[in-house]
């Protein structure tokens, strides 16, 4: 079978497709996990508290917004967090019905310490591409993780176990 597919597709298409996602994991799998383990934090927890250095979330759909996930990815993290005392969760003073999700000081120290979250690197270089480009490469891994049978798959945070 696997030499029935190497003659139906480009030997160096493939390679350079796979070069280029080894190079993409490599580059932000390992710095994550050394930064984020010396912080004391997943590279998730990590990702989190960047997103809440500048301004509460004024819900937890507004988290999930800023770290381009969904309200059910983000919601472990947060509550692990908050147990740990580093985000504090409480009801908006000007609507109610909403939850502001806050740094907590012990949250604010472990931020100041910490190194960039390593997801922030690859926005950063999503948002130089062009539209253009953003879109064939949504397009183009939507399509492969399809093709593997993973399109059914939840798609948590960057480095988050499935445990949480």
């Amino acid at each position: 079978m696997y030499l029935l597919l190497m003659n139906r597709t480009s030997g160096a298409e493939v390679r350079a497709t796979l070069d280029a996602i080894r190079r993409l994991v490599q580059g932000i799998r390992s710095p994550s996990r050394r930064d984020a383990a010396a912080a004391g934090l997943t590279a998730a927890e990590l990702f989190v508290l960047h997103a809440l250095r500048d301004a509460p979330a004024h819900s937890l759909n507004e988290l999930a917004s800023r770290t381009y996930t969904d309200q059910s990815t983000a919601s472990p993290v947060v509550e692990r967090m908050r147990r740990r005392g580093l985000l504090r969760r409480e009801r908006s003073a000007e609507d109610a019905r909403r939850v502001v999700i806050a740094l907590t000081p012990a949250g604010r120290t472990a931020i100041e310490r910490s190194p960039e979250a390593p997801q922030s690197a690859m926005i950063a270089a999503l948002s130089r591409l062009s539209m253009r480009d953003r879109r064939a490469l949504a397009r183009g891994l939507t399509r492969l993780v399809t093709e593997m049978g993973l399109g059914h798959e939840k798609a948590g945070m960057l480095f988050e176990d499935a445990t949480g």
